[in-house]
């Protein structure tokens, strides 16, 4: 029982999280409504997370995503009113794919700081979406954009069916394909994956490319489900796709993790805060646990990787 729960420990979080909340809240926790509604919840977040996952595991992290999701989301909404909505996609795919190149082209060809480059961008494109808007929320009303972010098949809300499948192909991906097998070669020594031929350098570029279009399509989604932009979205994704990933097993040092047990960590969040909202808690007092969570899971990852050393 030990061994498993250590191996095991974000399963057996999610169990009693769900556990804890069916016994303090059974009337509003234990219904398919807000079952579904975490799932939607998590959905763009986690698609996110992904991506995050992809780029811990080659020991590389993205501070921009909080601010390209929010610029995506402005981009959707205005060029979807002016435009129409197949050119507004386009444009935040490619503005996503542009940031993320920039990132990639920063950190792997002129061997700057990841931190410190995703930090300088993630503050030049807040500006551009504050600029954008005069910090303002823009709203759009289109049939095609509410049932992207609102349609249901089988009484389940297509956002959770696409976050799924986002993670299937990510999982394949990281398990099944050379290009993830390098993923975890690279984070898990770059000198040993050079001897090996592997191109590190477009590695650690691709990453943040990946990281620049998840976002833009989580934004996509997440415009369309609210059917509003701001500048002000997402301001703490960077913080819990890092925090739902470690959660999950993946090593902040990089070369370990996969897809599904992000998936875990993803739900660990998602029903942590699904259940401070059922209990009352108001939104400042949610903001000091999601700080405590993140302290304590980088807290845990350094006690762990202190106790390998040794």
């Amino acid at each position: 029982m030990k061994s498993f729960v250590s191996k095991q420990l974000v399963v057996v979080l999610v169990i009693a999280l769900a556990v804890v909340l069916s016994v303090l809240r059974p009337s509003s926790f234990l219904t398919s409504t807000n079952i579904i509604n975490v799932l939607v919840q998590v959905s763009c977040y986690g698609i996110v997370a992904y991506a995050m996952t992809f780029a811990i595991i080659c020991g590389e992290f993205d501070l921009s995503v909080s601010s390209t999701f929010a610029m995506c989301t402005i981009l959707f909404v205005d060029m979807g009113t002016k435009i129409n909505i197949p050119a507004a996609i386009l444009i935040c795919l490619v503005f996503g794919l542009g940031v993320g190149a920039l990132n990639g082209f920063l950190v792997s060809k002129m061997k700057m700081n990841a931190f410190i480059v995703t930090l300088a961008t993630m503050m030049a494109v807040n500006g551009m979406g504050m600029t954008y808007t005069s910090g303002k929320s823009i709203a759009i009303s289109n049939d095609i954009v509410y049932a992207i972010g609102n349609g249901r098949l089988f009484g389940v809300p297509y956002m959770v069916y696409i976050f799924f499948a986002v993670l299937v192909i990510a999982q394949i991906i990281l398990r099944k394909t050379k290009f993830g097998r390098n993923l975890y070669a690279t984070g898990g020594n770059v000198n040993v994956a050079r001897t090996a031929a592997i191109n590190v350098g477009f590695y650690k570029f691709i990453i943040f490319v990946i990281l620049g279009v998840m976002s833009a399509f989580a934004a996509i989604l997440y415009a369309s489900r609210l059917g509003s932009g701001s500048a002000l979205y997402a301001s703490d994704l960077a913080l819990y796709c890092v925090a739902a990933t470690v959660i999950g097993g993946t090593k902040l040092s990089g070369g370990s993790g996969n897809a599904v047990r992000t998936l875990a960590g993803v739900l660990v969040m998602g029903l942590l805060f699904n259940g401070l909202s059922l209990l009352g808690i108001e939104a400042n007092l949610q903001n000091i646990v999601k700080g405590g969570i993140i302290i304590l899971v980088v807290a845990m990852d350094a006690y762990t990787a202190m106790k390998k050393e040794r």
